[in-house]
């Protein structure tokens, strides 16, 4: 058995939005025609916490612009910067060491853009979470309810 979202399931059986309404009725111990009581609301809320995605600690830009040279290709132009850097030193046939130079702004040009498309795509996604759904609709006490999905009391609960 393992548990996802809350709901405890077998490890064959198919996820939620897959089963019958009354299979997943029965593993979230809920009635489709009363929903939840106050009561049970209030355990759950205790016993699971809030029903809400955690946020994760924010990555410092600088963290960012480095995981940018993680890829292989890119190791390997950096390499292939100070190779040539290191002949240049060896032989020193022209003023600057043009090729490294060349290779080594291509490799920055694409850290930064990297950078760049990251950023805003981190900011789209939080702009869609800000558009998120602001009422949610819950049954309590066997009557249909409109809550805020946001509220501080939360009452979108997990199940179980």
């Amino acid at each position: 058995m393992q548990s996802m979202d809350g709901i405890t399931m077998q490890h064959n059986a198919p996820p939620p939005y897959q089963q019958a309404v009354d299979e997943v009725l029965a593993a979230l111990s809920a009635d489709a025609l009363y929903g939840l009581s106050r009561g049970e609301v209030e355990a759950r809320l205790k016993r699971n916490g809030r029903n809400e995605l955690t946020a994760k600690e924010p990555i410092p830009a600088w963290r960012k612009f480095l995981a940018q040279f993680k890829d292989a290709l890119v190791i390997l132009l950096l390499v292939a910067t100070a190779l040539s850097a290191a002949l240049w030193l060896i032989e020193r046939e022209v003023a600057l060491p043009y090729e490294a130079i060349a290779i080594l702004a291509v490799v920055l040009l694409n850290a930064v853009m990297g950078y760049v498309q990251e950023a805003r795509a981190e900011s789209a996604v939080a702009a869609l979470r800000q558009m998120g759904a602001a009422q949610a609709n819950v049954v309590r006490d066997g009557e249909r309810q409109s809550i805020s999905a946001a509220s501080s009391i939360a009452e979108v609960v997990i199940g179980r």
